[in-house]
């Protein structure tokens, strides 16, 4: 299957640090492949539970669960969190749409770990003690 970049790197933005190429070799374009699939979004499993709040009345609803029967986190799959790691698409794809996913679409969990984005003094606190952890830095295991 032909990659949009015909070199064969895919880009990555680069506020997704701990987006580490070795995903590309293990296993992430053999999930495009797998599916048949046109295009590619990596993601990450999250136990999170999202709420919204009406702009006009203020009252707040849930919008993943159900409040009267809450699950515990280790108890529900949680939701599949589009971490801007990796995109995949094939170049007919792309020339169709101009767009970096579409078509018939894989999606390729990554670790929790690479949920990390630098947008703010506090990211660069997090992905800090996360380098060390998962070897992102000189010294570390």
């Amino acid at each position: 299957m032909k990659l949009l970049c015909s070199s064969g790197v895919v880009p990555h933005p680069g506020d997704v640090p701990t987006a580490h190429p070795r995903a590309l070799q293990g296993g992430l374009p053999d999930v495009l492949g797998k599916v048949g699939a046109d295009s590619l979004v990596t993601a990450v499993r999250a136990h999170r539970f999202l709420w919204e709040v009406d702009a006009e009345t203020g009252e707040a609803r849930a919008k993943n669960y159900d409040p009267q029967t809450r699950p515990r986190r280790q108890d529900w799959d949680g939701e599949l969190v589009e971490n801007g790691a990796f995109y995949l698409t094939t170049k007919a794809q792309f020339d169709a749409t101009q767009c970096r996913l579409g078509g018939k679409m894989a999606l390729y969990e990554m670790p929790e770990h690479t949920f990390v984005e630098i947008d703010s003094p506090t990211d660069w606190q997090i992905l800090e003690g996360l380098a060390r952890e998962h070897g992102y830095s000189p010294g570390a295991r």
